[in-house]
């Protein structure tokens, strides 16, 4: 699942993906207009082919050049211009509410263009947005590999200490591990959608899985490790943080 951050403009929240994908019904529906209403318009469709050119798909310019050739004040035309750009990669549609990733996503190309459409200042603001999250793509990347790794050797670490006793490891035993290091971040035993997290929540979950792997090969029981974790998350002054980590993994 793609990491979704959400930003507030004006006391509205607008949604984007961690590459830079925002949901442009959620961004319309504060100015009382739908997304429809701008990517069946031919300057839209003729933008959104030529974006398609620069990515090596000469077809759709083609293609709008044929259609464009069409009464552009007819519902036919409006049709297949809408049905041209949703083809293109640069333009997803997603089923349910706005509030649960609901509605049409736009690639980050898209995203001034847009929004000029919508109003000049959320245009600026947009631009500024997308511009933090894909400079920021590379350190949440990187951290989110680093916890991967993490996991591997705490998950490494469980298996050998066991098996030098003569115990198997089952994969509840895996989890009760991570729910423990999760409970140390947010305070409850709860699976963590690990890739809708910050950076800086993906560095603590790293460090406390770390930490857990170093306890559990010292042959610390699960009690005395449950609270060395919990002192390890507050001093770091990041525990509890459930309401700040979004919904659990199903």
């Amino acid at each position: 699942m793609m990491q979704i951050i959400t930003r507030d403009y004006q006391g509205h929240a607008i949604a984007y993906q961690g590459d830079g994908w925002f949901n442009a019904t959620q961004a319309a529906a504060q100015f009382g207009k739908e997304p429809v209403a701008w990517l069946r318009q031919a300057a839209t469709a003729e933008y959104i082919a030529a974006l398609s050119k620069r990515a090596g798909n000469s077809g759709f310019l083609t293609e709008f050049n044929q259609i464009n050739g069409l009464d552009g004040s007819t519902a036919k035309a409006r049709r297949l211009l809408l049905g041209m750009v949703k083809r293109t990669g640069f333009v997803k549609t997603k089923s349910g509410a706005p509030e649960h990733g609901g509605g049409t996503w736009l690639h980050p190309k898209l995203a001034v263009r847009f929004a000029q459409w919508l109003d000049v200042d959320f245009a600026i603001w947009c631009d500024e947005q997308i511009d933090a999250l894909l400079r920021g793509k590379d350190d949440w990347s990187r951290e989110r590999a680093m916890l991967a790794a993490t996991h591997r050797v705490m998950s490494g670490i469980l298996h050998d200490t066991r098996a030098e006793v003569g115990k198997a490891t089952e994969p509840h035993h895996y989890a009760n591990e991570s729910r423990l290091v999760n409970w140390a971040l947010c305070g409850e035993f709860k699976p963590l959608e690990r890739d809708a997290m910050s950076a800086a929540d993906l560095v603590l979950l790293a460090q406390l899985e770390a930490r857990n792997a170093m306890l559990i090969g010292r042959g610390m029981g699960y009690d005395e490790r449950k609270q060395a974790l919990q002192q390890h998350a507050i001093k770091a002054g990041q525990a509890p943080r459930a309401a700040m980590l979004g919904k659990a993994a199903p």
